[in-house]
């Protein structure tokens, strides 16, 4: 996945910008991520994607230390390291 190549920058990028417990919207996940809701859909129904919170049948929310969590797992110091 692209993702993986950019998750220690994207991290790096956002880790002061909100508290732990803070809820983001697909539309808020995916400008931070720099990809589309549709692929976020697409992890959800995976479940390869961040950790996420489904408040109504229409509202999904996913906390963003979940989502620093789920790109610290997937960022790595070299090649080696990667097992999708």
């Amino acid at each position: 996945m692209h993702i993986d190549r950019r998750a220690a920058r994207l991290l790096e990028a956002h880790v002061s910008e909100g508290p732990h417990d803070e809820l983001l919207s697909t539309d808020e996940l995916a400008e931070w991520l720099g990809t589309s809701t549709q692929w976020l859909e697409i992890l959800r129904g995976r479940n390869t994607g961040p950790r996420f919170t489904r408040l109504s049948p229409r509202v999904v929310k996913y906390r963003r230390g979940d989502v620093r969590a789920w790109l610290l797992k997937r960022s790595h110091a070299c090649t080696s390291e990667y097992q999708p």
